[in-house]
This record gives structure tokens, sequence and C-alpha cells, in this order.
């Protein structure tokens, strides 16, 4: 069932949240963008922050007594009970979205592909595009909050990724620095950073065991694949799936309403 203060979100028909990056500077997530305001961004209870000198300290009140080697393994059990928080929380996402904006039904294939609004730059957005924004928008809110108690210390919302330059292996890029480049003038070098929904770890998101992506069809009765870079992208032809495995070196999953994780 929807969880009730979700709906107020969806009250005037408005959803809150950031102003977005340039779409072209990503591709990763739905709500990847929502970082030109990062105190409207700020990071839930126990998400590794991403922020220069932030994380030891968060780790630290994390881990606690723990040791510095609690948060490195996921066992089975641990992985089965997020995946069963993030399923619920995308199930939620999508039950809240629907009820507030078809009556709790699902659109028709032709709904789907109407043009819901236009974007800043006065492109059309279809209801496809509108309610995927809004439902991965609560999910990832959702998602906050549950590894908040399941996991603190040990996951990361949206991390951004990037090839560092030196050696060709990828390196986290703080919201910090992503903001900088943004206001010099610098945003294409976003360009081909990788901005995976949830990224569980070892206590830092470069240690990386396992990520997942929401992922909001519209219909609802098909699952969604992993998206292809388009032509032109610097990862053109390959999945993110792929980019996300290869760059993190562990398995990344899908999370779909009603479908539950999928590779």
């Amino acid at each position: 069932m929807p969880r009730p203060g979700w709906r107020v979100l969806f009250a005037s028909g408005v959803l809150t949240g950031c102003a977005a990056v340039p779409e072209r500077y990503g591709f990763d997530s739905a709500t990847s963008a929502c970082r030109q305001n990062p105190a409207a961004c700020a990071r839930m209870a126990g998400e590794e922050p991403l922020l220069p000198g932030g994380r030891a300290l968060r780790i630290t009140a994390s881990v606690g007594a723990a040791g510095d080697g609690a948060l490195r393994l996921l066992k089975a059990e641990e992985q089965a009970v997020i995946e069963k928080a993030l399923e619920d929380c995308a199930d939620d996402a999508r039950s809240t979205v629907l009820l507030a904006r078809f009556q709790g039904r699902n659109p028709t294939p032709e709904e789907c592909r109407r043009e819901a609004s236009r974007d800043a730059q006065g492109a059309p957005v279809t209801w496809a595009m509108k309610l995927g924004a809004e439902m991965h928008h609560l999910a990832l809110d959702c998602a906050r909050r549950e590894l908040a108690e399941l996991r603190a210390g040990g996951f990361s919302v949206e991390p951004r990724y990037r090839r560092a330059s030196r050696d060709q292996a990828w390196e986290a890029l703080s919201e910090h620095e992503a903001q900088a480049l943004i206001r010099q003038g610098r945003a294409g070098e976003l360009k081909g950073t990788l901005v995976p929904d949830i990224v569980i770890h070892a206590g830092n998101p470069t240690q990386a065991l396992v990520v997942y992506d929401f992922k909001f069809p519209c219909l609802g009765d098909d699952p969604s694949s992993w998206r292809v870079y388009p032509r032109g992208h610097p990862h053109a032809g390959r999945t993110q799936k792929f980019m996300y495995e290869q760059a993190l070196g562990t398995r990344a999953f899908r999370i779909i309403p009603r479908w539950g994780v999928l590779p």
C-alpha cells in the first residue's frame, strides 16, 4: 500500500525538487540531475555524503565499535532484506503516483505516449517520462530512509563516478566538485560520468558491493530493460549495466515494480 505521507507531494500536481543539470551531461537516472541546489539534495542520515572531509566522520560514527571491517561483507541474508526494502519502495512509488495521476489505474499505451508537459528547453515530456520521473523521486527518497536503518554508512544514493585521467580507473566525484565544474562553465566534463541509483558499499562509494537501478516502465506489464547509451555518447552502444559493472567491479541489478529484482 502507498505510504500516506507521500500523497501530499502530489496535491498541487508539482513535485518539489532541485533544478536539473542539462540532460546531455547525464544519462543514468531520472533524478541524477537533481544537483544544482546541493542544499535541496541533502543526504539523509547514514548515507555516504561524498563531500570533502565529510566521509571519515560519517563512516566512523556509523561503524562505531564494530570496527572498519564490519561493512566490508554483504551477507546473502542482508542482501535479501535490502532488496525486499527496495522492491517495496518501487511498488509504493508506482502505486502512489498512479493513485494521484490516474486514480490508481495503469495508463493506456496511448496515454503513455501523450504529451504531459514541456521541459525548460520547450521539448515535449510524455506521460511515460513524467510518471517515471515522479516514481523515481519517491523511490529514491524511500530508499534513503530504509537504507539509513538497514545499512547506515554503507550505501550511497546517486553517487557520481568519473574515469580518472591519470590511469583510466574510475573514481568517485563529489557533488561539491560537480557543482564547481558547472559554475566554472565546465559542465561538459561531466559527460560520461556514471550515476547509478543505489550503491551498497563497504563504507566508501569506491568499494562497491552491489549496484541497483530503479526502472519504471509506463505500462507495467513488461519489465523495462537496461538503457543503451545513444550515438554520440562516450559510452555509445553499451548498456548501463555493462558500464556500472565494468566501472565498479561488481554486479548491477534492476528493481522494477511488481517484477522485483532482475539482472
